[in-house]
């Protein structure tokens, strides 16, 4: 077989051509000139290999000894092939503590006593098995290198290994991408962990859905203001979380139109029938192209501030005492009566009564006492007129009562009107027992006898304000205070 030698490698045969052996025979007579230009070829192709400086080739004998270290395997490990070729064998450059963990581990898996060393580079190769692992290799100056190694036993044509060739490529930016896209990945799952922590910390109830209106993840809050879970409110509707879904449909279509949502606000209904009134915050989403690719919805509970101020509306138009309609709420509702009684032409009335002997209640008892008195008398002008008929306290002892929708005739509408009056009149007149409550000692009563002096005015379809019409009725208890109290007295203009 002259001018090139046959490895067999794996039960492969592999065809080496000697370049010295082919020179030698250039100046012989040749029949065959085709076969020798194939052979030129064969000797350019395995150069161009072995000169590869993108991966090592490192060929050695049987018994490891380098025969082969191409120009990728100098870059790679910083030897010359001079430095290596018949010296020393490739586990010269394998970190020695990898070396002896790979020998332990290899001898756990086959079964056999590996010594550390060349034996532990190629032993699966010389058995036949594929082997394929990375290492960290020592290169000349010291520095550490991970490679991944690739062993191949060579054989002759009789199948006796007559060496071994490594196949080594740098790992090192395969490794830094790995561990770059771990420290990614561990980075992401970080960052979800945050958001995530961040939508379940909110207070409020946070809903995001898709372009449909359908919901893909909510958190906690949600949940306990629906009554439902997680996975029962993921993939429904996110209008069917309210009682009025027309009303959340229309203000989600506003969000996919591009127009924020504030202060929206729903009752959200939830699975025990209990309603809970949200203000809804709303925006789209986008991905990093920019296209909205859902919604994002913010619902805050407003239940007790609406509660709040509902009731700082009643107690700016109410008595906090008596709890009855205060002197803002009067004059309100005097025009309102006022404006009535011009439409349909019928007689409207405001009483106007103050305590005759509440002052010496309050010197003797103290106010507390006298504030017991106040409400009771409060109770007492209710239950004398209807529910149409609006009773207000006006200050201090002073109340004053309307009464709307009388009769067209004045006569007629001052007879009612006194019946009433003089009904509160009697009223007030019964005795007090005024329950006193003090820390420590028994309650003690205090029995209280109050009168009331009543002016009263008509009105009907009148230019004046009411001011004026209260005025009026001032005017007239004003006379009843004078001619002695407990009784009523009209005003008459004339």
């Amino acid at each position: 077989m002259g001018g090139y030698v046959r490895w067999r490698t794996e039960g492969d045969i592999f065809d080496c051509y000697d370049p010295v052996s082919i020179s030698s025979q250039r100046g012989q007579t040749h029949n065959e000139p085709g076969r020798q230009q194939t052979m030129f070829k064969t000797v350019a192709l395995q150069k161009a290999i072995l000169n590869s400086a993108h991966f090592s080739i490192i060929a050695t004998d049987a018994q490891g000894v380098i025969q082969v270290f191409n120009i990728g395997a100098e870059r790679m490990l910083g030897y010359t092939a001079a430095e290596v070729l018949n010296k020393v064998t490739p586990a010269a450059f394998s970190d020695p503590q990898e070396m002896i963990a790979r020998a332990k581990s290899l001898s756990i898996e086959l079964g056999t006593a590996i010594a550390p060393g060349f034996e532990t580079l190629v032993f699966k190769s010389s058995r036949c098995i594929e082997d394929i692992y990375a290492l960290t290799c020592i290169r000349k100056d010291g520095s550490h290198l991970s490679a991944i190694m690739s062993v191949t036993a060579l054989r002759d044509a009789q199948g006796l290994i007559i060496g071994y060739l490594l196949i080594g490529t740098d790992n090192t930016l395969p490794m830094k991408i790995e561990a770059e896209r771990q420290q990614l990945a561990l980075r992401l799952s970080d960052q979800q962990f945050y958001t995530r922590a961040l939508f379940e910390s909110s207070v409020d109830a946070l809903v995001t859905t898709d372009l449909e209106g359908i919901i893909t993840d909510v958190n906690r809050q949600m949940e306990a203001l629906t009554g439902n879970t997680r996975d029962g409110l993921i993939g429904a509707p996110f209008k069917s979380c309210f009682s009025d879904t027309e009303h959340a449909e229309a203000g989600f279509k506003q969000v996919l139109n591009g127009i924020k949502l504030t202060d929206h606000e729903l009752a959200v209904s939830g699975r025990d029938g209990k309603e809970t009134v949200v203000s809804l915050n709303a925006t789209t989403f986008t991905d990093r192209s920019g296209k909205p690719t859902g919604v994002f919805a913010d619902a805050r509970n407003i239940t007790e501030r609406k509660q709040a101020e509902k009731q700082i509306l009643y107690l700016a138009f109410h008595d906090s005492l008596t709890q009855l309609p205060n002197r803002r709420l009067l004059d309100d509702r005097l025009r309102q009566a006022m404006t009535v009684s011009k439409r349909n032409g019928r007689y409207g009335a405001l009483i106007f009564l103050d305590l005759d002997n509440f002052k010496s209640l309050n010197d003797a008892q103290g106010h507390h006492v006298g504030d017991l008195l106040l409400i009771e008398v409060a109770q007492r002008i209710n239950d004398c007129v209807r529910e149409v008929d609006i009773v207000t306290r006006f200050g201090g002892d002073e109340f004053v009562v309307i009464l709307g929708n009388l009769d067209a005739d004045k006569a007629t509408s001052t007879a009612q009107t006194m019946v009433v009056a003089n009904k509160i009149r009697t009223t007030l007149n019964h005795p007090y027992v005024l329950k006193v409550r003090q820390e420590g000692t028994a309650d003690k009563a205090i029995v209280h006898h109050c009168t009331a002096s009543i002016g009263v005015a008509l009105f009907l379809d009148h230019e004046v304000g009411t001011e004026e019409v209260i005025k009026w009725a001032d005017i007239a208890m004003y006379q009843a205070k004078e001619a002695g109290g407990d009784s009523i007295r009209f005003f008459d203009a004339e």
